[in-house]
C-alpha cells in the first residue's frame, strides 16, 4: 500500500467518471455540492469538502499544492485540511480511482504543456 507525502502527485483515472450529486441525491445524506464516481465495479460519492480535492488532482499538482487549494478554496489552514486530504488521496488510491503519477508520465506532461 503506498503512503501519500507532499510530495506525491496523483492523476484521475482514465476509466473514473464523475457526476454531480444532484443526479443521485439518494446515495449520500451529504451530497450538497458533492460528485458521484464511478467505475465499472462500483460507486463511491464524495462530499462537498472532497470534491475540492478532487477537482485539484489534475497530474499537475503534487499535494502539497493540492492542499494549498484545499486551503484557499475552503479557507482554512494548511494544518487543518493536510492530514484529511491525505487521508482521502489515499484512500482514492486504494480504491483505484486515482494513481500515482509516474516520472515518465510527469515527462510526457511537460513536453505536452511546452508543445500545446
Amino acid at each position: 500500500m503506498s503512503t501519500v507525502n507532499d510530495k506525491t502527485t496523483l492523476v484521475r483515472r482514465l476509466d473514473v467518471t464523475a457526476r454531480m450529486t444532484g443526479q443521485v441525491a439518494e446515495l449520500s445524506e451529504r451530497t450538497e455540492g458533492g460528485v458521484l464516481l464511478e467505475t465499472w465495479v462500483g460507486r463511491y460519492v464524495v462530499d462537498s469538502d472532497g470534491r475540492v480535492v478532487w477537482l485539484l488532482i489534475d497530474g499537475r499538482r503534487n499535494l502539497a499544492q493540492v492542499v494549498d487549494g484545499v486551503t484557499e478554496k475552503l479557507g482554512l489552514s494548511a494544518a487543518e485540511v493536510r492530514r484529511p486530504v491525505h487521508d482521502l488521496c489515499e484512500r482514492l488510491l486504494e480504491l483505484g480511482l486515482v494513481e500515482e503519477l509516474t516520472p515518465a508520465d510527469a515527462a510526457a506532461l511537460a513536453q505536452s504543456a511546452v508543445a500545446g
